[in-house]
């Protein structure tokens, strides 16, 4: 138990009955917070010290409040960053301002709640895990009644886990989408925003737009003009299997880098860094789908399933290490553009020349170096130095547009040299037209940098790509300088 420092109060008839009334009782996971502290503390603890994770096994045979108590031994959460509910907040500082006592009472460990406490100041007690107890549901309701009585206080909660903490209340208010029913026929009030329902949410985060992005497991049937039924069927099958497992990732990735979005313009708006998606929820569901991607392969296609295998443990290996390293991160993004064209050779059986792997090496390496690039210029534009969980301060601004401007035109050289080889006149009965393409891929790439360079590119260009009328037209120019060639 804490009880914090007393801000000093108006005097007044209104202030002393407010100081008569019960006190109010919030919760904090799932309340106060759209978050939960114990998640938020294991996708920490994982994210800085992922090869310690050997160690939660122990810690889980400690109980539930030994885990709570070992983790936040091991990280320190700014609660400044977290996702409070600002409507509840508003309504605690008007009770407050009234003289009521406003109380915290969470499952979370004692160290987290105290900090959230002190950073709002809102709060007269604080009551939560800690010395192997583990502050939740019964135990809750028990403390509160010790400290004043049955009926004797009002509590804010979230879930069905808080019912014994409504019903030894006198008020039951719940942030949740609908009431949850009490003995005698009462029910939860509503206070708080109002919560959207979680499937909207989760299917932002899975960020269906980025499917584009598989739209390269076509490829290998394009450039082998085979355009067969059976291999459109194959192709599709790898679509939905790097869709699934892409969803997964980033699921995944917005979850452990939730800490470092909600300090971000932009990205704070992602669904769990906004706290409208919950981190279990967002877990459960990336290892579903990460689940389904792997066992359509193993069922359908097991060649599949080896390249999908390796797309999954690099995206993996990128959350958890290699997004933080410099230039390796770059040089992963580049790679797993590839792993998809090898994908769909994969799930086809038809083998990806070399000038078509170059070739896609480079102009999403070129791809890759662009969005490091937005991201350092905009970070400029704020004022900042350095991002956060990345390798990169602005001053590498500079060589970061050099190479990709040169990886881009590199790619372009490749596909010249590809028009002049021996690959090209069995599969083209008039190669000739492909030289149209290269102007258009020059004015393309040469456009795509300037704009960034001036700023008004987003950080992702693959999505900048999409809504942009012009680099569609020119795509659409290039394939159907392609089909000429081949007709």
């Amino acid at each position: 138990m804490s009880t914090l420092p007393q801000p000093s109060s108006p005097p007044g008839a209104a202030h002393d009955l407010a100081r008569a009334e019960p006190p109010l009782v919030i919760d904090l996971d799932g309340t106060l917070i759209y978050s939960d502290m114990l998640w938020e503390a294991l996708l920490l603890f994982l994210k800085q010290q992922f090869w310690q994770a050997w160690r939660l096994p122990a810690w889980l045979l400690l109980g539930k409040a030994g885990f709570k108590a070992k983790l936040a031994a091991e990280v320190a959460i700014d609660p400044a960053t977290l996702p409070y509910d600002q409507v509840l907040l508003a309504h605690i500082r008007v009770e407050r301002a009234r003289g009521r006592r406003i109380v915290l009472a969470t499952g979370s460990e004692r160290g987290f709640a105290e900090r959230i406490a002190a950073h709002l100041g809102l709060f007269d007690l604080v009551l939560a895990t800690e010395d192997g107890v583990n502050l939740t549901s019964g135990n809750k309701a028990a403390a509160l009644e010790r400290h004043y009585g049955a009926a004797g206080f009002d509590y804010v909660g979230n879930c069905r886990v808080d019912l014994p903490v409504w019903q030894a209340g006198r008020h039951a208010f719940s942030v949740s989408r609908r009431p949850f029913r009490l003995a005698g026929g009462a029910s939860t009030v509503h206070l708080g925003a109002r919560r959207g329902h979680p499937a909207a949410a989760l299917l932002k985060a899975m960020r269906p737009r980025q499917w584009l992005k598989n739209l390269l497991v076509f490829l290998p049937m394009l450039a082998g003009h085979a355009f067969g039924l059976a291999t459109l069927a194959d192709s599709l099958l790898a679509f939905a299997a790097f869709s699934l497992c892409a969803s997964s990732a980033y699921l995944l990735n917005d979850a452990l880098d939730a800490h470092d979005d909600r300090l971000h313009p932009t990205k704070c708006r992602r669904p769990i860094a906004a706290g409208s998606l919950s981190l279990a929820l967002a877990l459960g569901a990336s290892a579903l789908l990460a689940g389904a991607a792997l066992a359509l392969c193993a069922v359908l296609k097991p060649l599949l399933l080896g390249v999908v295998l390796v797309y999954f443990a690099s995206t993996l290996s990128y959350s958890f290490v290699l997004k933080r390293l410099l230039m390796v991160d770059i040089v992963t993004l580049a790679l797993l553009y590839t792993l998809r064209i090898l994908g769909g050779a994969a799930a086809t059986h038809i083998a990806p020349s070399f000038w078509l792997l170059a070739f896609s090496f480079f102009i999403f390496l070129s791809l890759a170096l662009l969005k490091r690039y937005s991201e350092l210029f905009n970070l400029k534009r704020q004022g900042k130095e350095k991002t956060s969980g990345r390798g990169y301060t602005i001053a590498d601004k500079a060589p970061i547009g050099a190479m990709g401007v040169n990886a881009g035109f590199l790619s372009v050289v490749i596909f010249m040299l590809y028009i002049n080889s021996a690959n090209v006149l069995p599969m083209y009965r008039h190669p000739e037209y492909l030289l149209g393409v290269v102007p258009l891929l020059v004015f393309w790439l040469g456009r795509l940098w300037i704009l960034a360079y001036r700023g008004e590119v987003n950080e992702d260009p693959v999505l900048f790509v999409s809504k942009d009328r012009l680099s569609l037209a020119i795509i659409a120019a290039c394939l159907a300088l392609a089909t000429v060639a081949a007709l």
